[in-house]
């Protein structure tokens, strides 16, 4: 399989976002909706929303109609990858925040 860049870093994008990784994460326990996912997650309703159409565009999580309500779920093919990812980062937690690379990226942002 060939890498596209421009693909590649629009998925990163969209899997790299805090708020979206921790819908995703909360969609791999169970399917909800959007208030559900941000009283689960803490976001903002508006936000949610708005991360929500991302995920969706990007094929991450599938919509579907409950009556009025749209119930979001995990897509099947991803919910492993966050398995797999939130796993990782619970393993390898001291490693992660040991990194001196990303850290002093991370830092950098937020200064």
């Amino acid at each position: 399989m060939d890498l596209d860049e421009k693909e590649v870093k629009i998925f990163l994008f969209a899997m790299g976002d805090y708020s979206r990784f921790s819908i995703l994460a909360a969609l791999a326990k169970k399917s909800m909706c959007v208030n559900e996912i941000a009283k689960e997650t803490k976001i903002e309703q508006s936000n949610v929303s708005h991360h929500l159409a991302c995920l969706a565009n990007c094929g991450f999580v599938n919509v579907s109609r409950d009556g009025k309500k749209r119930v979001y779920s995990i897509n099947k093919e991803v919910k492993p990858i966050i398995d797999g990812m939130l796993r990782h980062i619970s393993t390898y937690k001291k490693n992660i925040l040991a990194c001196n690379i990303a850290n002093k990226r991370y830092v950098s942002k937020l200064v």
